[in-house]
């Protein structure tokens, strides 16, 4: 009797492993179970909340369904009768849906019982389309609920472990393609934004961010691996040399060495593909390993920037704004970004938003935190300056003008560190905290005739933009967009 229940027990475990409906979650990501032809630009988790963002048109592949019947597909659209969302199983076509201006809605996709590829197409013509959710009713073999990650994601960083000198890290677990992942290798944590994990390598797309996380301060990272043609890249801690890949891909060993970087973490933002076939992760010293002809890549904030130029005197800054500009950059940099512009008589204000703009009120009414995240659905917290640019978010005042040239100038900045941005359909309220500690009140009231009269989508002074992408320096010039030493980012 013991081993017939045993046995009824395994039946219930497998009945519910494989149910009948399976949530797949794409609030945090795609999920591992699932490919895409396209990375995503990004995942929005500020209300109001909509998943993973894209930007153009991509194709959602999940395997090895069998016996479906009914997907639902929470999504939005940030414009009206624009763009599609296409269903297929098993090769037939189950329907297209023309998606509305909203926000987080679902749209029900019936067939014939069929079996093999679920395949969500997405037509995009403006702006972006976001996926929340997708609910399969079927068998889905090996079905994932979860979000970016694999099977690997859940597993904890021992305290306790002894690293190697050095600790090698090669392939792990499985294999993926274009999506967010993770694994533990040698208690360090690998996890990439979006990227691949092959038999043979694992690395990050172009745009991506690839992240090694140990329980020990990480001196220095050698990658034996590959790089796209126009590889550059950036990192958070330590200094990052790389392989001139100018002319051509590279495959070298290494291919990137990373120094100093005195951190239980680093992250590569790489604005090419990079493929490492082995890593060697030090911790006591550097090794004596150097690139020829290497390129310089953008090393950590600490040094990079500065908050020199902001007053040390806490003081209280209630300002109200009479003028606004804003530039929508979602479509030059593939991701949601809008930069904004307020002036008065004695102040101006730049805000970057990680967000599309809209008709009427430039964002989408709702609340964006202020945070260094870089996330979707946020707003950019100042990293301070430099001796050429300010970033955003941060207030000038104390103008001047050069009496040869008059050209004009500014003496005092406010660098914004937290806080909120508040949007309703009358005003915008930026309340936030600066880096020395001055409190920041900052009102910009819409005009009842519309935004219209005081904006523009091409304002003529913003030709030439300069801000921050993950960190990273990226210069916006006559419709091109470039890295910090002049290479273009295509």
């Amino acid at each position: 009797m013991k081993k017939q229940l045993l046995s009824l027990l395994f039946l219930v475990i497998v009945g519910n492993a494989f149910a009948d409906e399976v949530t797949f979650d794409f609030s945090q990501g795609v999920p591992s179970s699932w490919t895409t032809s396209q990375t995503p630009a990004g995942v929005e988790t500020a209300d109001p909340a909509r998943g993973t963002q894209f930007t153009a048109n991509a194709t959602l592949t999940l395997t090895g369904v069998s016996n479906v019947t009914k997907v639902v597909v929470t999504c939005s659209s940030n414009v009206a009768g624009k763009n599609t969302l296409a269903l297929s199983v098993g090769g037939s076509t189950w329907g297209t849906e023309t998606l509305s201006k909203e926000s987080n809605v679902e749209k029900t996709f019936t067939g014939s019982a069929a079996s093999g590829n679920l395949i969500i197409n997405i037509t995009r013509s403006e702006k972006s389309v976001w996926i929340k959710k997708v609910v399969v009713t079927g068998t889905v073999e090996g079905g994932s609920t979860g979000g970016g990650g694999d099977e690997d994601d859940s597993d904890e960083l021992n305290p306790d472990y002894t690293y190697g000198e050095p600790t090698q890290l090669t392939v792990s677990g499985a294999t993926c393609s274009n999506v967010a992942y993770s694994f533990v290798q040698n208690n360090i944590r690998v996890s990439a934004t979006a990227g691949a994990k092959t038999e043979t390598y694992f690395g990050c797309n172009a745009g991506g961010a690839i992240t090694f996380t140990a329980t020990k301060a990480i001196k220095a990272i050698v990658i034996n691996g590959y790089v796209k043609k126009d590889f550059y890249a950036e990192v958070d801690n330590g200094d990052i040399t790389f392989v001139d890949a100018s002319e051509d891909y590279v495959e070298a060993n290494p291919v990137v060495l990373i120094k100093d970087i005195d951190s239980k973490s680093v992250t590569i933002a790489c604005e090419k593909q990079l493929r490492c076939y082995g890593v060697d992760v030090y911790f006591e010293a550097n090794p004596d390993i150097e690139i020829d002809n290497a390129y310089t890549g953008g090393g950590g904030e600490e040094g990079e920037y500065s908050y020199e130029w902001e007053p040390t005197t806490k003081t209280t800054l209630n300002i109200n704004f009479d003028s606004v500009e804003y530039e929508d950059y979602t479509t030059d940099l593939g991701y949601a970004y809008t930069a904004i512009f307020f002036a008065n008589d004695d102040f101006e204000m730049e805000v970057g938003a990680y967000a599309e703009s809209v008709d009427g009120t430039i964002l989408a009414p709702g609340t964006y935190q202020i945070t260094d995240t870089y996330a979707a659905g946020t707003v950019q917290a100042s990293p301070g300056g430099d001796e050429y640019y300010d970033y955003p978010t941060y207030i000038s005042t104390g103008f001047e003008q050069d009496a040869d040239t008059g050209d004009w100038y500014y003496t005092t900045s406010y660098y914004v560190v937290s806080g909120t941005l508040t949007v309703d359909n009358s005003k915008m309220v930026l309340q936030g905290k600066t880096y020395n500690g001055s409190i920041v009140t900052a009102t910009f009231a819409f005009d009842p005739a519309g935004i219209e009269e005081v904006s523009g989508s091409n304002v003529s002074g913003f030709k030439t933009r300069k801000f921050l992408q993950n960190g990273r320096v990226v210069i916006i010039k006559s419709g091109k967009t470039f890295n910090a030493i002049g290479q273009e980012i295509k």
